[in-house]
């Protein structure tokens, strides 16, 4: 392949990368923990990924096919970058905020329906047994 096709085509492959990783993570991982997460992490590891992606793509097409120590590199860099993002999204998923509408364990409210004549509550008198 030409060099001067192979940047181009590398950038397109970064871009969609770059998609793939985002579509992926808050697939897998869960899109509420995605939005939970502080926005470097999300940044940094999804162009980590996506880099490393176009690297190991590069080295591949550099030597015909062949894994040589750059493909090598790159891949185990990519499954461990992979791994950080899960101990990320497993982190933000065990510190996410609780239910505020699970009502739950407020105890019930009883209330009495009074008729039109009676007095309310605390004004009665009280009834001493006898």
């Amino acid at each position: 392949m030409p060099a001067r096709l192979l940047r181009p085509l590398l950038i397109v492959e970064f871009l969609l990368a770059l998609q793939v990783v985002f579509t992926c993570w808050s697939q897998i991982g869960g899109q509420y923990h995605l939005d939970l997460m502080f926005w470097p992490w999300k940044l940094g590891l999804s162009v980590a990924a996506a880099l490393l992606t176009t690297g190991l793509t590069a080295s591949l097409v550099r030597t015909d096919g062949v894994a040589g120590k750059k493909a090598w590199l790159y891949g185990t860099l990519l499954l461990a970058t992979i791994a950080l993002a899960g101990i990320v999204t497993y982190y933000y998923h065990l510190h996410e905020p609780t239910d505020e509408d699970n009502q739950d364990d407020q105890p019930a409210t009883i209330t009495k329906a009074r008729g039109a004549g009676s007095r309310p509550a605390d004004t009665q008198p009280s009834a001493c047994p006898g």
